[in-house]
This record gives structure tokens, C-alpha cells and sequence, in this order.
């Protein structure tokens, strides 16, 4: 095993004694029982409705992500001697068809599990109507975690790194959006990023998880624990500080605002704002270079 994923396991085993060893054993002992009141609410995200079966329902899904772990340390075999063969447009197609069905799933999943307990579009803060204006601040935010990413890059943070880790550490959807040729293989990789994973993980991360852990732990730890098991599900060593760090923000911007289309909105900008700039250096591969002189610094896509 190479050492991007033996740090990005070190990190979920921390998650899962967080969660395993800590919020549910803590859960138990402080607030189940019928003499036991429960925690107080605090914040804009409201707890009521969660509870004991979410504990089956957030362990299910830490075991679905601990199965996508697992299954990539067994893709990271060794590189092969000759050039591997191209994937072709189909199975690409396939493959992106099968992550839009995935991200449905999550959503279901929760649904499901929240049904006829939680006023979903109380308990998501979701009439927008009255919620609209607090979406309006996503693109300051994606500038500041850009500046963040640019000031690691400045300091040497992604080339340090780099040296641990084989290949060019980029993710391999923004690999797969920068150096695809196929128009529909494009189209389905943005409405994958734009669409897909902004409304799939932050009805799991923020608006399930964070908020059954709020619950059961408190507030910082939900932010904590949400924020890191955000950045290590995405399986990126390079990437896994600032999505963390992100994914703090988001839960952040979801209690300040007390409505899911604050995280959503900012999720979206930033995934968008990927999507353009591959878009652009796809057109212009000229570009990077000019950012570099003109600007001293590369974002971190």
C-alpha cells in the first residue's frame, strides 16, 4: 500500500474512533433511557426527530464509504510495464451514469431513514422562500478556500507532498474532466460535480450526518468529525486539508444559516469553478503557465 492511502486510512480509522468509540458510546451513556433528558439544542440546525435509529443509519453509511476504501486499495496496483489501454467512451459513460445512481441512492438512503420522523423541510431549513438571501455569500466563500489553497501551494504544502505519493496527485475526476475529448463523457462528468455532489453530499454530510451527530455529541464535534470524514472519503492526500477544511466551513455555513441551501450553494460554486477552469485550460492549456508568472501561485483543483 503507498502512502497516500495508508494516511488517508490512518485518517478514516481516526473517524471511526470518533464515532464508534466516542459519539455513540457517549450517546448511550449520557442521554438514552427513559430518566435521561435529552441535549439541549443549540444553534440553527434543529436536532429534534434525530435519535437512536440514526446511529444504524450513520454506521451504515461510514460502512458504505469504508467499502469504496477498501475497494480502492485494491485498484492501487503497480503501474504496468506498457501504457495501459485507454478506457472507452462507453464504459466512461457508464461509469458516471452509475455515480449519478450512487448519488440518488445516498439521498434515498437518508430520506428514507428520516421518514414520517423528521420535517425534512423544517429540519433542512428548506422553504426558500425565507431562505433564498442566505445563499448569496457561497461565491465570497469559494474565493476565500481558493486563497487558502493558493497560499498552501505558495508555501510548498502540495509540491512537499507530492514527493510521497505516485503520480501528479489531481484527482482523478478533474483528470477525467480536464482530458476528455467526448462531449457527453463532459457533459455527465460536470452534471456529476455541479449537480450530483453538491445536493447528494450535503444531505448525507451536513444534513444527516453533522446533524445526528450534533445531537448526539454536541456541536464541535459534529463540525469536526463531519468536516474530516468530508475530505477523506474523497480519497486524495494532496486534497485531503482543504476539503476538510471545507467541509468544517460547510457545516459552519449550514448552523449560521440554519438552511441547507447555504452548504449546497457554496458546494456547487466551488465544484462549478473547477469545472470552468478545466473547461478553460482544456481550451488554452497555455493558461496554467501564464497563472504561474503572472500570478506566482496554482489553485489546488
Amino acid at each position: 500500500m503507498d502512502l497516500e492511502l495508508t494516511v488517508i486510512g490512518l485518517a478514516f480509522a481516526v473517524c471511526a474512533g470518533i464515532l464508534f468509540l466516542g459519539v455513540i458510546p457517549y450517546y448511550s451513556v449520557k442521554h438514552l433511557g427513559d430518566q435521561k433528558m435529552p441535549p439541549i439544542s443549540k444553534g440553527r440546525v434543529p436536532i429534534r426527530g434525530f435519535g437512536l435509529p440514526d446511529i444504524i443509519g450513520v454506521s451504515v453509511l461510514f460502512g458504505f464509504y469504508a467499502i469504496l476504501f477498501h475497494l480502492s486499495q485494491l485498484a492501487a496496483v503497480p503501474e504496468p510495464a506498457e501504457p495501459a489501454e485507454p478506457i472507452e467512451a462507453a464504459e466512461l459513460i457508464s461509469g458516471l451514469i452509475f455515480s449519478l445512481l450512487l448519488q440518488g441512492l445516498q439521498i434515498a438512503f437518508v430520506l428514507f431513514v428520516l421518514f414520517r420522523r423528521v420535517n425534512l423541510l423544517e429540519a433542512f431549513g428548506l422553504r426558500w422562500r425565507s431562505t433564498w438571501w442566505k445563499v448569496i455569500y457561497a461565491p465570497a466563500v469559494v474565493f476565500v478556500m481558493w486563497a487558502f489553497m493558493a497560499v498552501l501551494d505558495f508555501l510548498g504544502y502540495n509540491e512537499w507532498l507530492g514527493q510521497f505519493i505516485e503520480g501528479d496527485g489531481m484527482q482523478e475526476s478533474v483528470k477525467l474532466l480536464r482530458e476528455t475529448t467526448e462531449p457527453l463523457v463532459f457533459i455527465l462528468m460536470a452534471l456529476v460535480a455541479c449537480v450530483g455532489a453538491p445536493l447528494a453530499e450535503e444531505v448525507v454530510f451536513r444534513g444527516y450526518i453533522y446533524t445526528t451527530v450534533k445531537r448526539m455529541a454536541g456541536l464541535p464535534v459534529a463540525v469536526i468529525f463531519s468536516g474530516l470524514l468530508f475530505g477523506v472519503v474523497h480519497m486524495n492526500l494532496i486534497a485531503l486539508l482543504p476539503l476538510t477544511i471545507l467541509g468544517i466551513i460547510l457545516a459552519l455555513s449550514y448552523e449560521y444559516t440554519g438552511s441547507l441551501w447555504a452548504p449546497i450553494a457554496i458546494h456547487f460554486f466551488f465544484n462549478a469553478a473547477t469545472v470552468a477552469m478545466q473547461t478553460l485550460l482544456k481550451f488554452n492549456p497555455d493558461l496554467l503557465d501564464e497563472i504561474e508568472k503572472n500570478a506566482g501561485f496554482v489553485p489546488l483543483w
